[in-house]
């Protein structure tokens, strides 16, 4: 199966950006995977994947891959925060960046908490 044009332009750019291509292929269209961070991707199906060794469970797999999906989602929303109290000047709006930013990083926390707790 060729590759289109469309997935060719990901795999060059994840590569620029850094990703590994891999020796695993994906499960659906058989295109070599790349690794992204901590994250295997497909760049045909443009997606995440998750392969599932034998012997691990598979919620176990899913549920870590979701909470590090969460844990980036977080740092994201915390750095956002951290931009705006750096830019911020009204007294109000400050209070309401470091409500914010205190919900985020409590969740962070606690994520954090439960990825120990899973192994």
């Amino acid at each position: 199966m060729s590759a289109d044009p469309d997935s060719l332009k990901r795999m060059s750019d994840l590569l620029r950006s850094g990703a590994t291509m891999t020796a695993e292929h994906c499960p659906v269209c058989n295109s070599p995977l790349f690794q992204v961070g901590g994250q295997l991707r497909c760049p045909r199906c443009n997606k995440p994947v998750v392969i599932v060794k034998e012997g691990e469970e598979e919620k176990a797999v899913v549920s870590h891959t979701t909470l590090a999906a969460l844990e980036q989602t977080l740092i994201a929303k915390i750095n956002e925060c951290n931009f705006d109290l750096t830019e911020e000047k009204n007294p109000s709006r400050l209070i309401e960046v470091g409500t914010a930013l205190n919900m985020w990083l409590s969740a962070l926390e606690r994520v954090k908490r439960i990825q120990r707790s899973i192994g």
